[in-house]
């Protein structure tokens, strides 16, 4: 269809999307890139690509639906819309200001959109209720039983239980301007990026403060992997991960640097069951780096565009890739 060509190599599919890739979700066997253009694009390496018009305007956020049929999109149109790979697009609410942010979660039925100042809480396809916040919302985050809720903004963080409309909140403080959000597996531990090339960490329930610095260049993209012991980050000429295991995670301990390169690290993602992560960079390869020995291997040669989109298939025997420029693809591994 028009914007979308897919050309077929030895272990994968490569894509011409039509439009920078903003995020990728998977549904059963086929990766959805969420498109810059409004668009989503379907595609398996098995199936021929769709492109479904979704928003008018940008594809700001993206979250696999609780129901794991279908994604669910916000836009710089000010919608949140679900899309089924299909074609069917829904709308679930018309907020009126950017919506930046989205988080889901299938263990309990939650989506969360961040627009502006609030939190707007969904319990299926309906309106729940909103938590208001001291500022713009910099990142959302809930842990994995969809419960708590951590929203990252100007001074610090603040976690609430996501369906209790009248939960004033636990602050988490913290001066500066903090962005994306980020809650280990066991929720012992939430993460922020800040303004100024930085990482800042609070252990639960003690509210202890932890500092990860260094940077080169802002963390946009987190990653745990399964049983919470790293987290993997970009933000620098390798992926930074950090060790979270033992109490006082990640403070006194260098952090591993895989897949250092000269370009940027711009997207991680860990294996769904294996210490393997996926690295994305500013030039567009993307690498796999295996932790037990340091095995390498390349997933995708440079290209046009940074990677900005990076996820593993249900089953792991997959992973789909989007850059900026419009480049994407399916790799088996």
């Amino acid at each position: 269809m028009r914007g979308v060509t897919a050309q077929v190599y030895e272990n994968g599919r490569r894509l011409a999307l039509g439009a920078g890739a903003t995020a990728v979700e998977w549904i059963g066997s086929e990766a959805l890139f969420a498109l810059s253009d409004g668009a989503v694009v379907a595609c398996g390496r098995e199936s021929e690509p769709r492109r479904i018009q979704a928003h008018d305007g940008v594809i700001l956020s993206a979250a696999l639906h609780p129901d794991g049929k279908r994604i669910v999109t916000g836009g710089d149109d000010g919608v949140v819309r679900s899309v089924r790979p299909d074609g069917t697009v829904s709308t679930l609410a018309e907020l009126h200001k950017w919506v930046d942010h989205l988080a889901a979660s299938s263990a309990s039925g939650v989506i969360v959109a961040g627009a502006g100042k609030d939190a707007v809480v969904f319990k299926g396809d309906a309106e729940s209720h909103r938590f208001a916040h001291p500022s713009t919302i910099g990142g959302l985050a809930l842990d994995v039983k969809g419960r708590r809720l951590a929203v990252s903004h100007y001074g610090g963080a603040t976690l609430r239980l996501a369906l209790a409309p009248d939960d004033k909140g636990n602050v988490l403080k913290w001066a500066g301007s903090h962005l994306a959000i980020t809650m280990s597996p066991d929720a012992d531990y939430v993460v922020t990026a800040m303004q100024e090339n930085a990482l800042h960490g609070w252990r639960l329930p003690e509210k202890t403060d932890l500092r990860m610095d260094g940077y080169p260049a802002k963390t946009k993209s987190f990653c745990w992997d399964k049983r919470g012991r790293w987290l993997a980050t970009s933000g620098a000429n390798a992926a930074i991960v950090w060790p979270f295991a033992g109490k006082l995670g990640p403070q006194g301990k260098p952090p591993l640097q895989p897949g250092e390169r000269q370009a940027l690290v711009t997207a991680v993602a860990f294996h769904p069951q294996e210490e393997v992560l996926a690295i994305g960079y500013s030039d567009g390869a993307a690498i796999l780096v295996r932790f037990a020995d340091n095995m390498g291997m390349e997933l995708d040669e440079p290209g046009e565009g940074a990677v900005t989109a990076l996820a593993w298939s249900p089953d792991g025997k997959e992973i789909a890739i989007g850059d900026e420029a419009g480049r994407g693809a399916i790799v088996g591994v």
